[in-house]
């Protein structure tokens, strides 16, 4: 009897719970039907990642640049106006992540994306220098030869007949390599295991678990999820993953040691690659094993997929258009001559033009084309009340499309950012801003810039379909249902 009871008392505050919303000041924003208990999770029932991408547009068309989702008893409140996006990012207290972001927990740990506070202040301080110029300048010589491998292996391709190449494994590649040997100080491009393999493919596939859990309902319980299907795979995908970072690790650590170096030494402090920071920290007790193992697999994850995806798309507006690629070959013969040697930092610097190509291509394509926030402190946008628990998400891939933000927003003009027009500094977020940014935005832009120059210098980019864009799909990063496709043809 008295379990009944109990029971009664349990469902009646549940139900209780669930149900008072007379509170919540995002019940007057407008937004789809919100049914009793299950709010609007109809709307999204059964949608496929391109269906949810396409949802959120026509959402935005339909309410307007400010509407809310509600999902059980989570209101989650959806942004496009620069104005509201720049109060949100720019707040000081409210940078901890959404709900989704708890679903990678279990993967990338509480590292430097998902944590918040105090422990982010401390690993934000930790990691920091890892990103200072100085530094980066020594990652140069990396760049540059992970760059000449990578046209290497397209003249190899090209040489077979084989010029039309699906961008996207070999960019992944090149980006993963890259991050492995600056930021971990590991070489892989000699790895011959499946290692490599499996890591990239259960990256990809975590994303779209995740995303496949978002929209079902039922699976954000982590014991039911635990128990499905999708649960069973994610854990096998988590086991590839950990287990190619923890051989990372394991390799620096044992070079670590073996050296003995004392990196507070001025003479070893420009070679810290971001894992020896952590092994250093670890030494004087302000991170353990398992911390430095989540920063890990954050920045191989974070370095390595979220540049591949700006790359591989990229390049194909740079097919599709082939006067940008002849002025990027110009400024580079401005610079170099006819030399056939890699540029220095300073001289990918003097590219202006090539900057700007890039500042439009993640305008176009943002890597992340959306971030969420868990509110944590009650704030205000505009006249309306934003409480405590509630979420707000912020859409970069939209806002830097709106028509009134930048004319012609679908075409790509790499001269927005050349001509010095006036637009409001958060209108072009692809690093995010505030004291969220990127901590590593600056590598990406080297990276990029090394990489591009290196291909254009040595091919024509051709469409295989002039003007054809991908489907989009929503993801961890931004992605497509079917491959890229490009076309290089040898100077």
């Amino acid at each position: 009897m008295l379990w009944q009871i109990a029971l009664a008392i349990l469902v009646c505050y549940v139900l209780w719970k669930v149900l008072k919303t007379e509170e919540n000041e995002l019940n007057r924003v407008p937004g789809p039907p919100k049914w009793p208990i299950i709010g609007s999770a109809l709307s999204f029932l059964g949608l496929s990642q391109s269906e949810m991408f396409d949802k959120l547009l026509e959402l935005r068309l339909k309410y307007g640049n400010r509407f809310v989702i509600k999902v059980l008893n989570r209101y989650i409140l959806h942004v496009y106006n620069v104005e509201d996006i720049e109060t949100v990012l720019t707040h000081s207290r409210n940078i901890k992540k959404n709900k989704p972001y708890m679903f990678i927990e279990p993967w990338l740990g509480t590292g430097l994306l998902i944590s918040t506070g105090a422990k982010w202040n401390k690993r934000r301080k930790i990691l920091t220098p890892t990103f200072h110029f100085d530094i980066l300048q020594c990652f140069m010589e990396v760049f540059e030869e992970q760059s000449r491998n990578l046209v290497k292996e397209l003249k190899k391709q090209v040489s077979e007949g084989s010029d039309v190449v699906d961008v996207s494994p070999l960019i992944s590649d090149f980006t993963l390599y890259t991050i492995c040997e600056t930021a971990m100080g590991v070489r892989l491009d000699s790895d011959k295991t499946e290692a490599k393999l499996k890591y990239k493919d259960a990256v990809l596939e975590i994303g779209k678990l995740v995303m496949e859990r978002l929209v079902t309902i039922w699976l954000h319980n982590d014991f039911i999820f635990s128990l499905h299907p999708l649960g069973k795979k994610f854990a096998k995908c988590l086991e590839n993953v950990h287990s190619f970072a923890d051989s990372v690790i394991k390799e620096r650590s044992m070079s670590y040691e073996s050296r003995g170096e004392d990196f507070n030494e001025k003479a070893n402090s420009r070679r810290r690659a971001l894992l020896d920071l952590l092994l250093e920290a670890r030494i004087r007790n302000e991170i353990d094993l398992e911390g430095i193992r989540e920063e890990v697999n954050t920045f191989m994850f974070e370095g390595h997929d979220t540049t591949a995806t700006a790359l591989t798309f990229g390049l194909m507006l740079l097919a599709d258009h082939p006067d940008v690629q002849e002025s990027i070959f110009d400024e580079c013969k401005a610079i170099l001559g006819d030399s056939d040697r890699s540029p220095s930092g300073s001289e990918l610097n003097e590219m202006k033009y090539l900057d700007a190509v890039i500042k439009e291509m993640l305008r176009l394509y943002p890597s992340v084309p959306f971030i969420g926030r868990e509110i944590v402190e009650d704030f205000m946008l505009g006249d309306t009340k934003v409480a405590k628990g509630n979420e707000v998400i912020v859409h970069i891939f939209y806002m830097q499309q709106r028509e009134d933000l930048y004319p012609e927003p679908k075409a790509f003009k790499p001269e927005r950012f050349l001509n010095g027009e006036k637009r409001h500094p958060f209108s072009y977020v692809p690093f995010s801003a505030g004291p969220r940014n990127c901590i590593g935005q600056r590598f990406a832009k080297m990276e990029m810039k090394s990489v591009i120059s290196e291909i254009i210098r040595n091919f024509k980019l051709e469409p295989t379909q002039k003007g054809a864009r991908p489907t989009l799909i929503a993801d961890l990063v931004l992605r497509t249902t079917e491959p890229i496709y490009v076309k290089f043809v040898k100077r």
